[in-house]
């Protein structure tokens, strides 16, 4: 009875759970509320690890700045805020290949935090360098569906 009980609860969380996209001109981000960080988290780099990216590094943005907010005598913005920094190597040749310059989109970010009871995550949008590059509108449609897929 305990385990049913307990299922439905978990089962119920996840229904009143919501989200909404705010995109703008140089931002994507997905406004999470009800939502647990560290499965958000968890879900995002499982997603990330699904589509063969590899995460070169992990920057925890609230512990790096907790230091800085305390020798401020401020308190820390920041509950939790990690930058994941991925990267593909067949989607960095084909940057390559169409631009040299396109070097500099690698490794990519992705950004999620918490604040006030919501859950972000969120990328910077990447711009075209020519007229004709493509691939920053790749690379912008896998970033968000890297992070929608991770919420289903």
């Amino acid at each position: 009875m305990k385990k049913y009980f307990l299922l439905f609860l978990l089962t119920t969380n996840f229904i009143y759970a919501s989200y909404s996209i705010i995109e703008k001109e140089n931002i994507f981000t997905v406004k999470l509320k009800d939502y647990d960080f560290n499965t958000l988290y968890l879900n995002l780099k499982n997603e990330i690890n699904f589509e063969s990216f590899i995460i070169v590094h992990e920057l925890n943005l609230a512990k790096s700045t907790e230091n800085i907010f305390q020798s401020l005598g401020k308190k820390n913005i920041l509950k939790n805020g990690i930058n994941i920094l991925l990267c593909k190597t067949s989607f960095t040749a084909q940057m390559h290949q169409e631009n040299i310059e396109n070097i500099t989109y690698c490794p990519m970010i992705i950004s999620i935090y918490e604040d006030n009871n919501f859950c972000y995550i969120s990328y910077k949008k990447y711009k075209t360098f020519k007229d004709t590059d493509m691939i920053a509108n790749k690379i912008n449609e896998k970033l968000k569906n890297l992070i929608l897929n991770s919420l289903e």
